[in-house]
């Protein structure tokens, strides 16, 4: 007896003052790192060690009998700061969101909760029966006889805790879905002992009770592939060629930010309307949640694709005449085109004669914001003169940042590379606000250039100052080979070349 207490002492003397320091150590250094274990060693520290040191003394050392009240509340205190303790290892270990340590265990909200109920009533029922010496058993009895009343007031409420653990265990969502269940749609944000929560496009947050949604059938839009088809209609006149219209809304649809090049989108015919045929337009995205924004950047992109292609959207309209059909013609641009370029300061030099056949071969244009006209390093298929909006000129530099060279608005121009055939494009040009411009044909800008020496004198100028920002957003000091393409004739690039054309 004197032996076991003297190794009781010696542990208690020791033993729990070396384990406080290297709890302390260990708590310091997870502190320096982040370590959300810091938790669990600092709780332990401060409120299990010491109720467990004095549960010791009085036990092996002063000799406390089981029966003494004394004993019992130390010890039901132990196993009170055990309970909060293992909570605090538990909240660190199990995490329903995304792991961030590799030791971490990811489980559904619901199992979380309850790992954390069979603890605490785990702990409190040895705690009433070991300790107290309550007769569990009585207790088990007396609920069993109420079991059946409990059942029936709480059916609902147990009908919504199964199917919360058949949701978890058969997994057909889990946080971060998106799913349909009848007309609802949203992001799974939490699954619990009683409902999901999803939260629409709207931002509204949907409680669904699990014994709802497991009688219900649920469309999982992520679940093992994260790619979603959406669809849109659009009509266009019979005048059109479907094939034409098919390539026009490709086209549209590839330039949108944000849509799935692979696979790609699909167009056919819908339906032979009264006034139109019928287009069905089906694309895929990969974020759900970008679902309405792609949905609205396509059809916008398909007006402006449309009206720069010259498709016509029909609608009914009623009309009177009196007996001779007159077709319905588009207003002419040709007065505006030729007013406005009357106007362009390095225009004014020009004759009325030139001026007339530059409109002639132009035409009105329309893009919407964030439409990309020219691609660096591609070739320009026009020249612009901006009648109304902005464009962002900009190159991408050695690290691949975009790098802004100016921004362009109402008489500004661009597409000048066209004047130097066979060489591409220095800059991008990406509309800001949506842009109406004249878009003149490259033949007709280059044998103007041809026969205005001073045009072409102007036009060169505006080219190598638009190199020489192009070169130092891009941080090249020098020349690059595409820049000096001619010989060293890259002075004035633009008269050499419009000699050699002359030639």
């Amino acid at each position: 007896m004197e032996r076991s207490t003297l190794i009781w002492g010696l542990v208690l003397i020791v033993g729990f003052p070396l384990l406080s320091v290297a709890l302390g150590e260990a708590i310091e250094r997870l502190q320096r790192h982040g370590n959300p274990l810091i938790h669990f060693f600092g709780n332990f520290r401060r409120w299990t060690l010491p109720p467990l040191a004095i549960l010791l003394v009085m036990r092996e050392i002063l000799g406390f009998k089981e029966s003494d009240i004394a004993l019992r509340v130390i010890e039901t205190l132990f196993w009170f700061a055990a309970v909060y303790t293992s909570i605090s290892l538990l909240n660190v270990v199990l995490t329903t969101k995304k792991k961030q340590y590799f030791w971490q265990i990811h489980v559904p909200n619901l199992l979380f909760q309850f790992a954390r109920t069979v603890i605490i009533v785990g702990i409190g029922a040895y705690v009433l029966g070991d300790v107290w010496k309550v007769d569990l058993s009585s207790v088990l009895t007396a609920l069993g006889v109420g079991s059946l009343v409990i059942a029936l007031a709480l059916q609902d409420t147990l009908s919504n805790l199964v199917s919360g653990f058949l949701l978890i265990f058969e997994s057909p969502l889990k946080l971060g879905d998106w799913i349909r269940f009848q007309e609802l749609e949203g992001e799974v944000i939490e699954i619990n002992w009683r409902a999901v929560r999803l939260k629409t496009q709207d931002k509204d947050i949907v409680i669904i009770p699990n014994g709802v949604l497991g009688k219900e059938t649920i469309y999982n839009y992520t679940m093992l592939d994260p790619l979603h088809a959406e669809r849109i209609q659009v009509a266009f006149s019979y005048n059109d060629p479907p094939n034409r219209v098919k390539g026009v809304l490709r086209s549209a649809v590839l330039s949108t930010k944000g849509i799935v090049t692979e696979p790609g989108p699909e167009i056919g015919i819908k339906a032979y309307g009264d006034f139109s045929i019928n287009y069905e337009v089906r694309f895929y995205i990969k974020d759900f949640i970008d679902l309405e924004t792609s949905r609205y950047e396509v059809m916008s992109r398909i007006y402006y694709v449309a009206k720069r292609n010259n498709l016509t959207m029909p609608y009914p309209v009623s009309i009177q005449y009196d007996g001779n059909v007159k077709d319905i013609q588009p207003k002419d641009h040709q007065q505006e085109i030729l007013e406005f370029l009357r106007t362009v300061p390095y225009f004014i030099s020009l004759e009325r004669e030139v001026i007339n056949t530059l409109a002639q071969n132009a035409t009105v244009e329309y893009y919407g914001a964030d439409e990309k006209i020219v691609e660096a390093r591609e070739f320009d298929t026009g020249f612009y003169i901006i009648i109304d909006g902005s464009v962002l000129l900009s190159v991408t530099d050695i690290h691949n940042q975009e790098q802004e060279i100016a921004r362009l608005s109402k008489g500004d121009f661009f597409g000048e590379m066209v004047l130097l055939r066979g060489e591409p494009s220095v800059a991008s040009v990406t509309v800001i606000d949506d842009l109406k411009a004249i878009a003149i044909e490259p033949d007709t800008v280059f044998s103007l250039a041809q026969k205005n020496p001073k045009f072409s004198l102007e036009m060169n100028q505006f080219v190598e100052e638009r190199r020489k920002a192009a070169r130092l957003a891009r941080g090249t000091k020098n020349l690059s080979n595409q820049d000096t393409p001619y010989n060293g004739k890259a002075r004035h690039p633009l008269i050499h070349q419009l000699r050699d054309g002359s030639n």
